[in-house]
């Protein structure tokens, strides 16, 4: 995934150039959020609101980074399903991954490759090795 969050980049500054602390999330609470449009590094959002089929979406597990694209890469390891869509249809352009439920902080984002739009009853899915994120 493209662009690292504003919160990501200070943490990141912060932790290796200024010997901040940084603790990370715990993989196992991260979430991956379905957006409207971007999100922009700062978190600005367009995601999906909370509805009664929407809610964000554990990632898993990723793979150990290794070299891929112009730099080290990870993927996630297994699939992530979101419910099927209920109410009206609605379409995705970015995904963005947050360290809780609600609220919380985004701490990466990148487009789709291509929007979607999901009608009533269609359910998102990436399988295992399909949402890369990479640093170079």
């Amino acid at each position: 995934m493209a662009g690292l969050s504003v919160y990501a980049e200070t943490a990141i500054l912060n932790a290796l150039l200024r010997g901040t602390n940084f603790v990370a999330p715990p993989s196992a609470a991260l979430r991956l959020a379905l957006c409207t449009a971007d999100p922009t590094d700062a978190g600005n959002l367009n995601e999906i609101a909370s509805g009664t089929w929407y809610t964000r979406q554990l990632t898993g597990a990723f793979t150990a980074p290794a070299p891929g694209g112009a730099g080290q890469q990870v993927s996630n390891a297994s699939s992530i399903t979101f419910p099927a869509v209920t109410g009206a249809a609605i379409t995705v352009t970015h995904v963005a991954v947050f360290d809780a439920l609600n609220a919380g902080n985004m701490l990466f984002s990148a487009p789709m490759l291509s929007s979607k739009t999901l009608q009533v009853g269609d359910v998102l899915s990436f399988a295992p090795g399909t949402l890369i994120g990479n640093l170079n």
